[in-house]
């Protein structure tokens, strides 16, 4: 896929977690910041952000879905329905999805943009495998990462991973049993798991 001068796709990344650090040997990427996005902005939306998981740690039973989080679940759902489409085209089992997984990939999605910075090491070290083991996720096997920067949607996300080698490997691991996927901003994050416990 090649992106025109007016497209707004910034830079995808793949990473599978091994005992060493390949994210190391890549070097850490940081994010353009995007022009007209001040202070005030970037505040309202963490306040926004904020509300919502506040909202989401104490639901009520009468709570009603804002349409950004309409959109965002659809999002994030069209994008799991396009892995597994590539996956049965590739002769690969379906991946189950993972909750807390995507709530690994989420609030990884979510640092990146906080911090602005786009790597599958947080600026003091912490990878994948420790983010998961930090959020509750142990497995038996391998542990993947893949990450998107793009505000054009959950299409633009299968395209830039498909015409990646390192994301389309991937996404073609049979092994891989299940995942989690998170959205913050225009920041995805895919979390792959071979047997989770």
């Amino acid at each position: 896929m090649s992106a025109g001068a007016g497209d707004r796709v910034r830079g995808v990344d793949a990473d599978r977690v091994v005992v060493t650090n390949p994210a190391r040997r890549l070097g850490g990427k940081r994010r353009p910041r995007p022009a007209g996005r001040g202070f005030r902005t970037s505040v309202s939306r963490r306040l926004a952000v904020l509300v919502g998981l506040l909202a989401t740690a104490f639901p009520s039973t009468s709570r009603a879905q804002t349409p950004d989080e309409s959109v965002l679940e659809q999002s994030v759902s069209e994008l799991h329905r396009l892995v597994n489409a590539h996956r049965r085209d590739a002769g690969c089992g379906e991946l189950r999805w993972h909750e807390d997984a995507a709530r690994v990939a989420e609030a990884h999605s979510a640092d990146m943009s906080r911090r602005d910075y786009f790597d599958h090491v947080t600026p003091e070290g912490t990878d994948l495998s420790r983010r998961l083991l930090m959020g509750g996720v142990t497995w038996h096997g391998s542990v993947a990462e893949n990450l998107a920067l793009t505000a054009q949607g959950p299409e633009t996300v299968i395209d830039l991973w498909v015409d990646s080698p390192p994301h389309r490997a991937i996404l073609e691991e049979c092994s891989f049993t299940h995942h989690g996927l998170g959205l913050f901003e225009d920041l995805w994050t895919q979390v792959l798991i071979e047997r989770p416990n």
